[in-house]
C-alpha cells in the first residue's frame, strides 16, 4: 500500500486545495520554529510519527484494547469531553475527569497529490518484486505512509453515523470544506482498496482509546521516568500535591473510623481483655500516628525532588537555547 494512494483522485473533485493552504502556519521542532513549506519531511515526521507509542509498543494492551475506538456520539454519550490536542502521541489517548484527546485530521490527508508527492514511496525499498530487495539510501516513507493511513483509519471508526461527521464538524477534528457525501466516498474508496487493513497501519493504530494514567506508569516502569512518565500531567505542583494528597486524606478518614470502631470494642467486656483485640488495636494506632505521616512526608520529598529536578532542567535548557540563539545572558540584561 505504501506505493499507491489509498484514495482516487475524483474523491475531491474541484476542491483540493493549494499546498499553502494544507499546511501550518509555522511548526516547532526540537524548541525552533520552522516552516514546514521549507521542510516538509520534518514536518510530516513531527505531525504523524508515534515513536513514543511504538517504543512500548509490546506493552499497549495494558493501557487500551487491541480494538478501534468507539465513535464519536459514544464518547459523548458517556461524558467524555472532547479535547482538540495537535499532538500526534496524544490522538485517542484519555484522561481523568473523562477527558479524551483528539488529533484533528490534516487537510493534507485530503489531497491526493500530496500523498503522491510526499506519503507514498517511490523507491525500490517499496518495490514488492520477488528477489528486488535493494537497500535504498534516500529516506522512505513507508514509516510515514502507515501513519498517515493509521491516523485516517482512526477517524473512520470515530465518524462512522452522520452525528458523528456533525460532531467532529463542531470540534473542528475534520475541515469545513468537507462533505458527508465526500466522507461516504472517501471510506468506500479506502475499505475497498484494503487500504487501512492491520497490515498497513502502524501497529499503534491497531488499538483504539489508551489510558494516560497507564501509560505514565509504563513508561515509569519501562524508562525509570518516575516524574515525567509518557505526558507529565501536573501543570502546577497545587495539582502535584492535591493528586497525591486526596487518597491520602480518604485513606486517613477510613483510619479514624477503625480508631472509633475499635475504641466502642474496648468499652465493652467481652473485647476490653480480650489479647488479640488489644494487640491489634496497639498496633493499629501506632500505624494511625506514623502511616499519615509517613505518607506527608513521602508526598513533600516527591514535590521537593520534581521541584528540584525541574529547576536544573530550566537552567540546563535556558543555556542550552541560548548557545543555540548565539545570545549571552549579559547581553540580554538591562543596563
Amino acid at each position: 500500500m505504501a506505493s499507491q494512494l489509498p484514495f482516487g483522485k475524483n474523491v475531491f473533485i474541484d476542491s483540493l486545495p493549494d499546498l499553502v493552504h494544507v499546511l501550518p502556519a509555522s511548526v516547532r521542532v526540537d524548541h525552533k520554529r520552522i516552516n514546514p513549506m521549507a521542510e516538509i519531511q520534518i514536518f510530516l515526521k513531527k505531525d504523524l510519527m508515534v515513536n513514543k507509542l511504538n517504543h512500548i509498543n509490546q506493552y499497549l494492551w495494558l493501557a487500551g484494547q487491541p480494538m478501534p475506538p468507539k465513535p464519536l456520539n459514544y464518547q459523548l454519550a458517556i461524558s467524555r469531553e472532547i479535547v482538540v490536542d495537535e499532538r500526534i502521541d496524544m490522538h485517542m489517548v484519555w484522561e481523568h475527569p473523562q477527558r479524551i484527546h483528539l488529533k484533528p485530521l490534516p487537510r493534507y490527508l485530503f489531497d491526493p497529490q500530496f500523498w503522491e508527492s510526499h506519503l507514498v514511496c517511490k523507491g525500490r525499498c517499496c518495490d514488492s518484486t520477488p528477489g528486488n530487495l535493494v537497500i535504498q539510501e534516500q529516506a522512505c516513507s513507508r514509516d510515514l505512509n502507515k501513519c498517515a493511513l493509521g491516523l485516517l483509519s482512526s477517524y473512520m471508526a470515530l465518524v462512522q453515523f452522520e452525528s458523528d461527521f456533525l460532531i467532529a464538524q463542531n470540534y473542528h477534528l475534520l475541515p469545513d470544506t468537507i462533505t458527508w457525501e465526500m466522507w461516504l466516498k472517501l471510506n468506500q474508496q479506502l475499505l475497498r482498496n484494503d487500504a487501512t487493513s492491520p497490515a498497513n497501519i502502524n501497529s499503534r493504530y491497531l488499538f483504539g482509546e489508551l489510558r494516560l494514567s497507564r501509560l505514565n506508569k509504563i513508561y515509569a516502569i519501562r524508562y525509570a521516568s518516575v516524574l515525567s512518565g509518557y505526558q507529565f500531567t501536573y501543570q502546577t505542583y497545587g495539582e502535584l500535591f492535591y493528586d497525591y494528597l486526596t487518597p491520602l486524606t480518604a485513606a486517613t478518614v477510613y483510619v479514624a473510623l477503625v480508631l472509633t470502631a475499635m475504641q466502642v470494642g474496648l468499652a465493652t467486656d467481652r473485647l476490653a481483655f480480650n489479647p488479640p483485640f488489644q494487640d491489634a488495636s496497639y498496633g493499629f494506632t501506632v500505624f494511625a500516628i506514623l502511616g499519615p505521616l509517613i505518607g506527608i512526608l513521602l508526598v513533600g520529598i516527591i514535590g521537593g525532588f520534581a521541584f528540584t529536578n525541574n529547576l536544573i532542567v530550566s537552567w540546563k535548557f535556558k543555556r542550552q537555547q541560548f548557545a543555540l540563539y548565539g545570545l549571552s545572558q549579559k547581553r540580554n540584561q538591562l543596563p
